[in-house]
């Protein structure tokens, strides 16, 4: 039975600097998490006093992230709030990372296809007229990026970032920076380049490429090169 899982004993846990405090049954959260279980169950200060203190840290450790983790140890599932897309993306890269360190699974999957519908289902648009997508994707972000390859190689999630990357970075030379400045990204996004690559149809004004994230063709218009000095157009 579950149910011993939600009852006593129970431990604390304070989130500083705010002081917001909660009381969580301890079977519950120790089998949900690797790191609550060595601390509360080990012989250091933590397991002594069923007591944890935890310090906010950008990006990883907020009240907000922090009480989705209480929601999926309790219900196996999160209800995120309405926000603007790209801070839905933030706050989703975030609650992610916080699992991470406290080793709790089995959301990794479900949060990465969360930012895929997230990206996909609010491009920006060319131009006003327009009603097809532009390649740039206007809800993904350097601090995205950056926040994101801090999780283990192999992850849903950074895998769907560097995939989101792809068509922005085919087109006009987007995340360009982040790909030079953050090796492991780049390695992310030379494989899924690497894909799209793979999937190229020369058509009579340039090039198209599947978009593996919304499954769409996306065309590319060849640029000729630049004429040599000396050379006659």
């Amino acid at each position: 039975s579950l149910l011993p899982l939600y009852s006593e004993p129970y431990v604390k846990i304070r989130i500083e600097p705010t002081g917001h405090k909660y009381k969580l049954p301890k079977g519950l959260l120790c089998q949900q998490s690797i790191f609550f279980a060595a601390a509360f169950n080990g012989s250091f200060q933590e397991g002594e006093k069923q007591f944890i203190t935890l310090k906010e840290e950008e990006d990883i450790v907020s009240i907000r992230s922090f009480e989705l983790l209480v929601q999926w140890i309790y219900i196996g599932r999160v209800i995120f709030d309405e926000l603007p897309p790209e801070e839905a993306v933030t706050t989703t890269i975030e609650f992610v990372r916080l699992t991470d360190i406290y080793k709790v699974t089995g959301m990794e999957s479900l949060m990465a296809k969360r930012i895929k519908a997230l990206i996909v289902s609010n491009p920006s648009l060319t131009k006003a007229r327009e009603k097809k997508p532009a390649t740039n994707i206007h809800c993904l972000i350097s601090k995205h990026i950056i926040s994101g390859v801090l999780l283990p190689k192999g992850h849903p999630v950074r895998s769907i970032l560097a995939l989101a990357a792809v068509p922005g970075y085919l087109s006009r030379d987007d995340y360009l920076s982040e790909a030079l400045e953050i090796p492991d990204f780049a390695v992310n996004l030379l494989h899924q380049v690497r894909a799209a690559i793979n999937s190229f149809e020369f058509t009579g004004s340039g090039v198209t490429f599947l978009n593996t994230l919304s499954n769409a063709r996306i065309n590319l218009p060849y640029k000729p090169p630049p004429l040599q000095k000396g050379q006659i157009q």
